[in-house]
């Protein structure tokens, strides 16, 4: 889920940290990320009924951060009610080293399973149009066909049965 939020607390996070400390805050949220995965331990942190104080403990007892920094950035999630963000900004900001690195997620919609060496020949084929690095992600969908989109840089392209028909039928009707 992308989330507008998110986004704004990466932006505010990765100012703040500076480039050189991205790797250690990602680490920290990815663990924490993970902590999520846990239905105990969302249920503490997102519970109305638990003190804040006691949420920032548990969270800060789980891990030991050394940056002051980062404390304060989950301090001000604390604050806020913002804690069940963590997950999505851990994903945002993974997203935005990527994009420093020059390398974007193309997504693969197909209504099939493609093999793993179709999709890497679409990523390649792709990658090497844009002059851009990916990596893929497949995603089944309901609808007969298949689209690709490359996420960061706005590139959409699809192939539906369902308009090829359409498109070739009114070919068909318009010759006669």
């Amino acid at each position: 889920m992308d989330s507008s939020v998110s986004k704004k607390y990466t932006k505010a996070l990765v100012e703040a940290i500076g480039l050189k400390e991205i790797h250690k805050t990602l680490e920290i949220l990815e663990f924490l990320a993970n902590c999520f995965k846990d239905s105990k331990f969302a249920g503490i942190v997102n519970s109305p009924t638990i003190p804040k104080n006691k949420k920032i403990s548990l969270i800060l007892s789980i891990i030991d951060i050394k940056n002051q920094k980062i404390i304060n950035f989950l301090n001000l999630l604390n604050q806020k009610n913002r804690l069940n963000e963590i997950p999505f900004i851990y994903d945002e900001l993974k997203k935005y080293l990527k994009e420093q690195n020059n390398e974007y997620e193309l997504i693969v919609s197909s209504s099939f399973k493609l093999d793993s060496k179709d999709l890497e020949d679409i990523k390649k084929e792709i990658g090497s149009r844009l002059g851009i690095s990916l990596y893929t992600t497949q995603k089944i969908m309901d609808t007969e066909g298949i689209k690709l989109f490359v996420d960061g840089k706005s590139v959409e392209t699809s192939f539906l049965k369902s308009g090829f028909s359409n498109s070739l039928r009114n070919h068909i009707l318009k010759a006669f």
